[in-house]
């Protein structure tokens, strides 16, 4: 006969659990913004220093149990959704700052690192012309047989001229990478991978934050193109009412002195143009006396 085996929430390490999930729980109402980050190959420097920075910004990183974690979520509607996250290694961070406020300072913190056997290049990897501190040896052979155009030049090893020792989506090699580690050459970044940020009403992927590259730009000519639109169209807006007016008062103008007639606004150039015409006519009855 099977047996129906319960958990005993009076065990030590399932009560701390259901405190976790509790205390987690009712922290979460104290700040106005949830994240969760994966904290997969985060190097741990890195991540010190985020968690002193939220610190002393009066947030909280969390990392918590599996367990734990998918219970908090599970305890509001909108992140319930997004249980199936943690089946990898994530920390939970409470925030006074924005989802966007967030990705922006994950994306100023940042950590290079160096190249490893069977990374791909991000883009066109290259060893800058100069000198290095590489005394000359086995090093020379080795950077040469990486491509890297190198020389003994005053006891030191040189690059003589700028190298591409891997191209972009190129798989590294173990002595690309070794003879880049040699000349100090970082090609990588390490950065937190930001899951999702939520607000109490909105939920942010992190693929909505890929938009902000080329946000400002695309605002920008959005904008201007609207612009264009409105004036092209004589459509008033708060925006190019000055150019409207303007252009109206332009056209008004034109009207009144191609017409001759007079108004307030077009009598000193109707004026000024006939004081014009009667002197070249006078200079006109001069010539022929």
């Amino acid at each position: 006969m099977k047996k129906d085996y319960k958990t005993d929430v009076k065990r030590k390490a399932v009560k701390k659990k259901v405190d976790e999930v509790s205390s987690t729980i009712a922290d979460i109402k104290n700040y106005p913004t949830v994240a969760l980050i994966d904290l997969r190959k985060l190097p741990d420097s890195l991540l010190q220093k985020i968690r002193k920075r939220i610190r002393d910004e009066g947030g909280k990183l969390l990392i918590l149990k599996k367990p734990v974690i998918e219970r908090v979520l599970a305890s509001n509607k909108k992140l319930a959704a997004r249980v199936s996250e943690c089946n990898k290694p994530v920390g939970l961070i409470l925030t006074k700052s924005s989802p966007y406020q967030l990705h922006t300072f994950f994306k100023q913190n940042k950590k290079k690192r160096a190249a490893k056997i069977g990374d791909v290049a991000p883009f066109d990897i290259i060893v800058p012309e100069g000198e290095t501190d590489l005394p000359p040896g086995p090093a020379l052979s080795e950077l040469k047989t990486a491509g890297i155009n190198a020389q003994i030049k005053a006891g030191k090893i040189i690059i003589a001229k700028a190298s591409v020792v891997a191209k972009n989506g190129e798989t590294i090699s173990d002595l690309k990478a070794k003879a880049l580690q040699k000349v100090g050459v970082m090609p990588f970044e390490m950065s937190v991978r930001y899951i999702f940020g939520y607000d109490g009403e909105y939920l942010y992927p992190s693929e909505l934050f890929l938009i902000d590259e080329t946000i400002n730009a695309d605002l920008a000519a959005c904008m201007f193109n609207a612009f264009n639109l409105s004036v092209n169209a004589s459509y008033p807006t708060s925006g190019n009412i000055d150019v409207l007016l303007g252009e109206a008062l332009r056209q008004s103008m034109n009207v009144a002195i191609n017409g001759s007639i007079y108004s307030s606004s077009a009598i000193e150039q109707l004026l000024t143009s006939a004081v014009r015409q009667g002197m070249a006519l006078e200079g006109l009855e001069k010539t022929k006396l």
